[in-house]
């Protein structure tokens, strides 16, 4: 059997079907391509920041935004919650939704990384079906970078073997074949740096990739999404770290994630490395931040400052849209509220953004 054969005999069973995918697109249903991306980053998966597993429960719907920052064997995603915030996001005039997978997709290449709770392949095509009959384009994240790997589990710690690359092009392929052939797919590759893991991050296995080491894991990546036939998306702060690498390297075509724009006020390099890359010709799909510690304070956030910043910096041809990035688990409580309070406060900067 194929891994589409596979994949399409697990929505028919999950879903009791008798024909057809669970989510396979309805004739004639294409996102329209020319309208500005309107999107939010929405986590179901969340084992991203730790790789020692804890016996850790929920914490109470007061809890931080930091709940997190701990690796669990179930998932922490709320499906009542899930549903809200994406009724949430069409409410607010959203178009685009990128899913932050991680633990949360049982893999048919490697069902060894699912944990208690994680989504089969029938239930995600379900949603898929639903989202677009809501009008939000449904778009995979995958974050491969060595901060953000958490999620697959032991093979993290073979990064940066030929077979994690192998590994990683497996997990595209998958999600590819699950979403449809999405238009584009976030890959990551944000805070590989030591301080990162060994910073704030809470990891045993401390590993980081420069130099050629570095761009061939990236590239690998680049190449197994262009093959699948999608445009890779991804945050841009390698030019920060190694900025003529990434101006060798980093293939035109790739959409760029800059972010941390509020932190600029210390590191100057981080906003004008906009300038630079639009200089060099990339599309910018910008992460728009409205993380917050508070459930007030959403006004200062990157979202508003990033905006300003590209539309008086970056040509209009090249700002594809932005995504809003509220930095919380999918569960009850505060995070939900930081959440919807996120859509809310971004629908009216887009209208003064003019979009």
């Amino acid at each position: 059997m194929t891994r589409r054969e596979f994949l399409g005999s697990a929505a028919m069973a999950a879903g009791g079907l008798v024909t057809g995918c669970a989510s396979a697109p309805k004739a004639g249903w294409r996102p329209d391509e020319r309208a500005f991306v309107k999107a939010a980053l929405l986590h179901l998966g969340s084992n991203m920041w730790c790789d020692e597993w804890t016996d850790s429960r929920p914490r109470t719907p007061a809890s931080e935004r930091w709940d997190f920052k701990d690796r669990v064997d179930y998932l922490r995603a709320d499906f009542k919650v899930w549903r809200e915030n994406t009724e949430a996001m069409r409410r607010n005039g959203f178009n685009m939704i990128v899913v932050d997978l991680g633990e949360a997709l049982e893999y048919p290449s490697h069902p060894e990384l699912a944990v208690k709770g994680t989504w089969s392949v029938g239930k995600m095509r379900e949603e898929l079906a639903r989202l677009r009959e809501m009008g939000l384009e449904p778009i995979p994240k995958l974050n491969f970078s060595t901060t953000h790997n958490a999620w697959m589990k032991d093979w993290r710690y073979r990064v940066p073997t030929p077979e994690y690359d192998r590994v990683c092009a497996e997990l595209i392929d998958d999600v590819v074949e699950v979403f449809d052939g999405p238009r584009f797919f976030h890959i990551g590759h944000d805070e590989e740096t030591i301080g990162h893991q060994g910073g704030w991050g809470r990891y045993q296995f401390i590993t980081v990739r420069k130099g050629e080491l570095f761009w061939r894991g990236f590239l690998a990546n680049y190449d197994a999404v262009k093959a699948a036939g999608c445009r890779p998306w991804c945050f841009s702060d390698q030019i920060w770290y190694d900025r003529q690498r990434f101006l060798d390297n980093m293939p035109r075509d790739v959409i760029m994630c800059p972010w941390n724009c509020v932190e600029s006020k210390q590191h100057p390099e981080y906003t004008k490395s906009i300038d630079e890359m639009a200089g060099a010709g990339f599309d910018f799909i910008p992460d728009g931040s409205t993380y917050t510690t508070k459930a007030e304070g959403i006004q200062e956030s990157e979202l508003k400052f990033v905006m300003q910043y590209c539309k008086a910096h970056v040509p209009e041809k090249q700002v594809l849209g932005f995504v809003v990035c509220p930095w919380v688990t999918t569960t009850p409580g505060l995070p939900q509220e930081k959440f919807v309070k996120s859509m809310e406060f971004a629908r009216e900067q887009f209208a003064k953004y003019g979009k």
